[in-house]
């Protein structure tokens, strides 16, 4: 079943997007607490600044926030950012299965002069965890996920919701305990806020005392 699941997931008719289109920066695996400020860039989306607030709620469970700003290609305006999301921890790698699965839900909304589009995006990030030297590790993954759109007049002035597919394929640079670097591709695009490949880079900051 699970080899299944993963198959269907790493089907590569892909987009990208989690509140706005940026990417989601979220590991197969779970934290206890985690900051991530992250920059991206791509498509007529243009540049999103972010800020990322992850936190475990339960053994299997993350709650997090998404706030940022986005300043698209072609516009004067910034768009407000902001969404909420959570993750399962569906399962750890094992000899069978070398995988770590967490599956992804949340809410999204973007919005700038009345113009205003809310995203539900679901899917599943699924890597693994390389352990090197001096207690840093890697973690390459990818995160696929549906996405239901809507916006309030993107078509004649009339709301308008559409089904896109997302996917963000990249990595995670563990240097410390407590600091890691992100680096992510995504492709594709969202038929309300723009369309083409781009790139992200973050850096996620896990309090003194608390371990990943």
């Amino acid at each position: 079943m699970k080899q299944f699941l993963l198959v269907i997931l790493l089907v590569p008719a892909v987009v990208r997007g989690q509140s706005y289109t940026y990417p989601s920066f979220q590991l197969p695996t779970l934290v206890e607490r985690e900051y991530n400020f992250a920059a991206a860039d791509g498509g007529r989306a243009g540049t999103t600044l972010l800020f990322q607030w992850r936190e475990a709620t339960a053994a299997a469970w993350q709650v997090g926030v998404d706030a940022g700003l986005a300043d698209p290609d072609g516009s004067t305006m910034t768009r407000l950012v902001l969404g909420g999301h959570a993750a399962y921890q569906w399962s750890r790698a094992t000899v069978d299965f070398p995988f770590d699965v967490a599956l992804t839900g949340g809410l999204g909304f973007s919005g700038v002069d009345g113009h205003t589009v809310w995203r539900v995006p679901v899917g599943a990030s699924v890597g693994h965890r390389f352990a090197l030297d001096r207690g840093m590790s890697v973690t390459p993954y990818a995160h696929p996920r549906l996405s239901f759109d809507r916006c309030n007049d993107c078509k004649a002035g009339a709301a308008d919701t559409k089904l896109n597919v997302a996917v963000d394929v990249g990595g995670s640079l563990q240097f410390t305990e407590q600091v890691a670097l992100r680096v992510v591709a995504t492709a594709g695009g969202s038929d309300h806020l723009g369309s083409g490949n781009g790139i992200g880079f973050s850096i996620a900051w896990t309090p003194k005392g608390l371990k990943k």
